[in-house]
Parts: structure tokens; sequence; C-alpha cells
């Protein structure tokens, strides 16, 4: 069993780890070795992995296994790719040691999966208000819940930005009332305040990691982001990331925060599978909209991205 650590201690720790935690978003297509990221963070690997399972409770490799195979459930939604091109971008040598680490995690096939996502699309146009498809219990992280009303999506291309973040676990966050949820970038200002940084309380961002249908309540990861106007050395718990520059799809989001992942999932299941692009690997993000009354911060609107890429079309040339 690992020691407690000293608040101070777990401070360093978690301000060397964060830089990592990002690098790891960003390049989980590839292989990354114990050694690579404890280098990353400036430890040996044995120190290293104490390290990692104090603060995330999970060790490293446990941790890769659990993002890459919630990935997958993402990409068996929304993606052509078939499940052994999956499986082996998740990590896995073989389709079958991959069905059977998704039914241990999830209690069913991954092929199973596909299908009811394929009875669900067939039957959206004629349903309006929530569906649970048939094969899913609410008891199951693969439940399905959207919203049939089609907000109008457009393609664009999103300039990068620098970025300071806090990030929080647990879906509490992004369940709170207005006011309290915006107090998640209180800190931001300050740092931002405290550097001279040039920002605006009208414009926020909020990256959403993990689809809450499939990763548990206290693993969600949620990036409160202030964009600011040049890159920064940050002290934890803020760090500094970029927003990267590419394509994205955006939908305009109608309800409370609550609601969020009905309009991530309309973008994904319903329109993605139809259009000439695929995933990008990069996150969905949130931009929010605000202004002040009455010294507190409201919510105007929220545009849900989701970063992609053109599918890239085989040329078959004529004999």
């Amino acid at each position: 069993m690992l020691a407690p650590l000293r608040s101070a201690t777990a401070s360093k720790y978690k301000q060397s780890l964060l830089p990592v935690l990002v690098y790891i978003e960003e390049h989980l297509d590839e292989p990354l070795s114990l050694n690579h990221l404890a280098a990353l963070a400036g430890f040996s690997p044995h120190h290293f992995h104490r390290i990692f399972q104090h603060i995330t409770g999970e060790a490293p490799k446990e941790y890769l296994r659990r993002l890459r195979m919630e990935r997958a459930v993402y990409r068996l939604k929304v993606s052509p790719d078939n499940v052994l091109q999956i499986a082996l971008d998740a990590g896995f040598k073989t389709h079958e040691t991959f069905t059977r680490a998704f039914v241990r995690q999830f209690d069913i096939h991954p092929s199973q999966f596909r299908d009811v996502v394929k009875e669900y699309r067939a039957c959206a146009e004629e349903i309006f208000g929530q569906h649970v498809n048939q094969g899913f219990t609410p008891e199951t992280p693969l439940t399905l819940r959207f919203d049939m009303q089609k907000e109008p999506v457009h393609v664009e291309n999103v300039p990068g930005q620098h970025l300071l973040f806090i990030r929080y676990k647990g879906y509490e966050n992004l369940l709170a009332g207005s006011q309290a949820f915006f107090d998640l970038w209180t800190p931001l200002f300050e740092f931002a305040n405290r550097q001279g940084l040039e920002y605006s309380h009208e414009t926020l961002i909020g990256i959403t990691h993990d689809d809450p249908y499939v990763t548990s309540e206290a693993n969600i990861r949620f990036d409160a982001c202030l964009p600011v106007s040049r890159p920064v050395a940050a002290s934890y718990p803020v760090g500094y990331r970029q927003l990267q520059p590419g394509l994205c799809v955006a939908r305009r989001h109608l309800g409370g925060m609550e609601e969020i992942a009905k309009t991530f999932a309309h973008i994904g299941v319903d329109w993605l599978p139809g259009s000439d692009f695929c995933l990008r690997a990069a996150p969905p993000f949130e931009v929010y909209t605000c202004e002040r009354i009455n010294g507190n911060l409201e919510r105007l609107h929220t545009d849900a991205y989701v970063p992609l890429e053109p599918i890239k079309r085989k040329i078959t040339r004529k004999k």
C-alpha cells in the first residue's frame, strides 16, 4: 500500500505529472513506454510509476489501456474502421484479445455494440425525444440517450490558441449551477491577472475528454481553459496547453450543461458517419459565450466542437 503524500509533495508531483497527462492524450495513437513517460516527467521509471499511481489512482499501463479502450468505443460508434483496426490502434495485438477485454469491461461484444448503434441510426429519424436502444439498459455504461432534435451543424477552420487550464475530475463539475460552473475559471483569471496576460471573460473554453456514457463519473476529465495572448510558464494547479488549429464540426448547444453529451452524440453518431470527414486525434471542446450580469458570469450560449480531418479515399487507377 502506498503511503500518503504531504500536501506540498503532492502538489509538486502533480505539477510534474500534468504535462505528461497532456502528452499522453495528444499521443495516444503512438507507443508510450514507461521509460519515455518517466523521462518526460524527470523521474526514474520506478519512481514515476509510484507517483503516477499515487496521483491518478491507476498504474500507467492501466491508465493507457483504459483511455485507449474508451476511445475505441467512440470509434466503434462513429468511424467506418473495422474492429481489427480499432483493436490494433487501441494497443491490442489481436482481434480476440481486444474482444475479451471489451466484453469484460462493457459486458457486450464490440460487433454487437456496433450493430445496436446501426439500429439506432436506422430509427433516429422516426423518433423524437429520448430513446434508449434495444439491447442496452440504464445500468450499462454504453447506454445511448440522444435528443433527436437536429440543430444545424457546420464545418469550420478553428485557429490555434494559447490556453491556461485547470483540470477537474468528476462529472459533478459539469452539472453544477451556472455561477458555480464558471467559478471553475476563477483561479485562471487570478493567475492571468498576476502574469499580466490579456484575456476576455466573454469567451471561455472547456475541453471534454470523456464520454459520460462510457467513462465512470470519478474518472471524467474536464479542462476549464482560458484563452490568453501568449505562452506562459504555469504553476500547479494552473497548466498551459495549446488548442491546435484545424478543421472542426460545430453545433450550437441548446439547453442545460447536463445535456451537452446529447449534442456531441448527434455530431458523432448521426452527422459524422454520413460526412466526408473522420475524427482527428484531438479531444472535443466547448466554447462558452458569456457576459457579466450583476457582477456574475452568465452563459449566453455554448458551441460544441469536434476536431475532424478529411477522409483519405483510395484512388482507383483505370486500366
